[in-house]
């Protein structure tokens, strides 16, 4: 069991392990981890507190695999990514003849590198553990996509094998590849059988009832009112156009009688192609009416069809009218009888409906309020755990600032209770002006200042 302190001086953050060996300055390993050879794994110092030996692992601007996928599924490519560099890993190990039981594979200690983009391992010489995949194992069924049933088999078919001795990684990166050709594989026949096209053994026959078919369903899938729409366009193109070839006709014919003397045959011409440009241009005015009129009938019937269709719908009003005429007979003018017997009659009571108890605690609000002017954006507590950073698509708040670190802080609640951790932030995460240490939660209350970088929030 590993028991983690951390720290944070001016530019760094430290996890702090115990070390056991009596002369680690002497001791191959332990000189190997300090020397900084090693980029896969957690570069460390060997410091002297109070006359014992520390591991003082710089984890600045890191994350762990179970922060980074806190509230998040991990998908097929995830785990691919995560085995592969977890081999890669093992391969530098044996490079340097290192022990490699000694690497750490627990969730909350197999870190990621956001810059890098790539996870860093934790070689710690004091470990011991019998069963190194268990924990990693138990994480991955129970953070991965479980509608991905390629992802599915194969974590069931490794976490088997992580139960025999002669289990490597190597072998589950093995069936992660064959599990990924099966896939590809049946997704190409599947491609296949979608784009089957008959052959030529189809007769005509055959062929030509297909295409019928074919033609009868797009044509029925189509609604009239497209089908009409290129006709009515063709229709109104040909009134406009035979309206302003009628129009201008009529303009020549009118040019040609005044400038021009002409004879009486002539003029017989000339009259009978005035008649007919009039005629054209009757038909065309007649063909652009015909339409708009035809327009505002389709109009006013769909309008109709809709009203017939629809429900009716009482407005605010005249549904608390139909209230007040159920409730009269109840609450209205009701005859009443004195002890004389005379009919009177009560005065009229103005029926409101009942006062409904409005319970706060179900819509109970967390949010966070800016301070700073130059920062006017609130952060609303819609879920949790909710993480806030400037990483889009790692975090659940993205604040745009450079004093904020990628994966920055997180909120979790707990019973009725809100609790922020820092995430290893480079800039601090800070309560009430007290800068928290690196995976520190603390508890949080309303009219707590809380300030991310140089971001400053109060929590109400």
């Amino acid at each position: 069991m590993i028991e983690a302190k951390y720290f944070r001086d001016y530019k760094h953050s430290y996890m702090i392990l115990p070390c056991k060996s009596a002369q680690p300055e002497k001791n191959y390993t332990c000189r190997l981890l300090t020397s900084g050879k090693l980029e896969e794994i957690l570069c460390c110092s060997l410091r002297h507190v109070n006359g014992a030996a520390y591991f003082y692992y710089d984890i600045s601007s890191r994350t762990t695999l179970e922060n980074l996928y806190r509230g998040r599924q991990l998908s097929f490519g995830n785990v691919k990514e995560l085995f592969g560099q977890l081999y890669e890993i093992y391969g530098r190990l044996g490079d340097y003849f290192m022990d490699e039981k000694k690497l750490v594979l627990l969730p909350e200690y197999i870190f990621y590198d956001l810059s890098q983009k790539k996870y860093i391992g934790l070689y710690y010489p004091d470990y011991e553990e019998d069963k190194p995949y268990e924990a990693l194992m138990d994480y991955l069924l129970e953070h991965m996509d479980s509608m991905d049933e390629r992802l599915a088999d194969v974590i069931y078919q490794i976490y088997e094998r992580t139960e025999e001795s002669t289990f490597s990684l190597c072998d589950a990166l093995r069936m992660i590849g064959e599990k990924e050709e099966i896939y590809v594989m049946k997704e190409a026949e599947t491609k296949k059988e979608a784009s089957f096209v008959p052959d030529s053994s189809f007769t005509s026959a055959e062929t030509l009832s297909l295409e019928d078919d074919f033609c009868f369903c797009s044509e029925s899938s189509e609604t009239e009112e497209k089908r009409e729409k290129p006709a009515s366009k063709k229709k109104n193109l040909f009134s406009v156009f035979l309206t302003g070839f009628s129009i201008l006709g009529i303009a020549g014919i009118a040019c040609v009688y005044k400038f021009y003397e002409l004879s009486d045959q002539e003029m017989t011409t000339l009259l009978g192609c005035g008649a007919l440009m009039g005629v054209c241009l009757f038909a065309g005015l007649a063909g652009l009416l015909r339409g708009g009129g035809k327009k505002e009938k389709k109009e006013k019937a769909a309008a109709l069809l809709q009203e017939e269709n629809d429900p009716p719908v009482l407005e605010a009003a005249s549904l608390e009218g139909v209230l007040f005429r159920e409730a009269e007979p109840q609450f209205g003018m009701s005859e009443t009888r004195d002890k004389n017997g005379a009919d009177t009659l009560e005065a009229e009571r103005e029926f409101c409906g009942n006062t409904v108890f409005f319970d706060h605690t179900r819509i109970a609000e967390y949010k966070l309020y800016a301070l700073d002017r130059r920062n006017k954006k609130h952060i609303e507590l819609t879920k949790f755990p909710y993480t806030i950073g400037k990483m889009a698509g790692c975090v659940d708040c993205v604040l745009a600032d450079d004093s904020v670190s990628r994966i920055h802080a997180r909120f979790e609640k707990e019973g009725n209770a809100i609790r922020l951790t820092d995430m290893n932030s480079t800039n601090g995460t800070y309560k009430n002006g007290l800068r928290l240490q690196p995976q520190e939660t603390v508890e949080i209350e309303p009219g707590d200042e809380i300030r991310f970088g140089n971001l400053n929030y109060c929590y109400r």
